[in-house]
């Protein structure tokens, strides 16, 4: 044990030298690229608030555009008719203002490309039999693509026909009759372009010190800026995100710049107090953890045949106890025959190597289904979980195995086994199904003396 002391103390003293270089060069790197280390950081900030923003842009859009599968179901299941929009449009309007905070410019329904009916009348009376095909108005390309698809397709911000700028969702309506289809026309929503900004509250990004640009790319891959505030240096970080059919772009970056001159000396003092400590904390965990893990194992473990101990088994009983026993559990109470004559024939070494042998025919068996235990002198214990066709199969096995055991100076190993299952006996508690299992391994034990002619009691 001193010896143990010893060599634990020289081990510790190497990991703490180890340690403390390790310090010193972590300080020598960390003073050199600790102004990288520190850009890295906040770039990665700046690039969840970038990701972070694009995902609600994309949400609030795609919840406003979700809308218009309602108008088109309900024009499908009318047939084309659409007498019902008024009313079910208001519904839409107010559930979209509710839900996300944004007033739709309107909502239109365009039989043949031409609008019909929209809502809310005021302010969009000119809107009525505006033609979304005629390739000459702005904000019709996408129109067409969505007719020509039939696909549902956005717009980016374009000058509206009824005054002011807007962007649009442009969804076109599929009826089906029978095996056939019929292309019915469009359902429309426009959303107001300085409501949406209001609502996506890119603003607060100014409280937060955050400059930022949000663009568009075009087919041709060129940026079109929408909005912005402040500049963005070269450095910016930016998200490219889907809204539908669109390719958006967030830019963001600090409007103070990336690094202080205060963040800077922080950065070093938090750098060098990590530093100094890193080494021998981890020095002083590793070694506890290392010698916990061998006191657990040691404490644990059979020393003769290298299976958990008794004080493995009681641990493992105790929290089997506090939770109702699998269906597929099985208590297995095993016991050699035969050890008194073999320790008093051959000695005690000999008794040893039969022990050890039915412990390795324990672990060959049932090793893959759960846990052997040696709980006594010649007593073993499996743990296991398995079905009843295998769990006949594994006992005929271990049975085979002790059959066929051979050892130089002994040529027999025999063992008496008892088993329970909760299939068997599925209200049973842990306590019955020990004594079943130890029952029937003792009456297995008897017959096997009595067919030897023996008296169990002297063997």
């Amino acid at each position: 044990m001193k010896k143990e002391e010893n060599e634990f103390h020289i081990h510790r003293k190497t990991i703490s030298t180890l340690s403390a270089s390790l310090c010193f060069l972590l300080l020598s790197i960390f003073y050199i690229f600790y102004i990288y280390h520190d850009l890295s950081s906040e770039m990665e900030r700046y690039s969840y608030i970038a990701k972070s923003e694009a995902e609600h842009i994309a949400t609030t859009i795609d919840c406003v555009m979700a809308r218009t599968n309602t108008l088109k179901a309900l024009i499908q299941d009318h047939n084309g008719d659409t007498s019902f929009f008024n009313k079910t449009a208001k519904d839409i309007y107010d559930s979209i203002i509710e839900e996300t905070g944004i007033t739709p410019k309107n909502f239109a329904l365009a039989p043949d490309g031409i609008v019909s009916d929209v809502y809310p009348m005021e302010g969009n009376e000119r809107f009525l039999g505006f033609n979304f095909l005629n390739p000459d108005m702005p904000g019709n390309a996408d129109a067409i693509k969505a007719y020509e698809d039939r696909t549902t397709r956005l717009t980016n911000p374009f000058d509206l026909y009824q005054g002011g700028l807007g962007m649009g969702g442009r969804s076109p309506v599929i009826i089906r009759s029978g095996n056939e289809t019929k292309l019915w026309g469009l359902v429309t929503v426009t959303i107001d372009y300085e409501n949406l900004i209001q609502v996506l509250c890119l603003n607060k990004l100014n409280r937060m010190g955050v400059n930022y640009t949000l663009s568009y790319v075009d087919d041709a891959g060129e940026k079109h800026l929408i909005h912005s505030n402040g500049q963005i240096d070269s450095a910016a970080q930016k998200y490219r995100f889907e809204v539908r059919n669109l390719t958006w772009e967030l830019s963001v970056s600090p409007s103070k710049g990336w690094i202080s001159f205060w963040h800077m000396l922080l950065s070093i003092f938090v750098i060098l107090l990590i530093s100094a400590f890193v080494g021998i904390f981890t020095s002083i965990m590793l070694q506890l953890r290392e010698k916990n893990l061998i006191l657990i194992h040691v404490s644990n473990t059979d020393i003769l045949t290298g299976n958990l101990n008794r004080r493995a088994y009681e641990n493992a009983l105790t929290e089997l106890s506090k939770e109702p026993l699998a269906e597929d559990f099985v208590y297995v109470s095993a016991d050699l025959n035969g050890l008194k004559q073999i320790n008093d024939s051959r000695g005690h070494l000999a008794g040893d190597k039969l022990i050890i042998g039915a412990g390795d025919c324990m672990t060959k068996v049932f090793g893959d289904y759960g846990k052997i235990y040696r709980i006594g002198g010649d007593e073993f214990v499996a743990l296991i979980h398995t079905g009843q066709q295998s769990l006949d199969q594994l006992m005929e096995k271990l049975h085979t195995l002790a059959e066929n055991w051979r050892l130089s100076s002994l040529d027999e190993l025999s063992m008496s086994v008892g088993h329970a299952s909760c299939k068997e006996f599925p209200n049973a508690s842990m306590k019955e199904l020990i004594k079943t299992a130890d029952e029937r391994m003792y009456s297995a034990k008897n017959a096997y003396y009595q067919s030897k002619g023996m008296d169990r009691r002297r063997h």
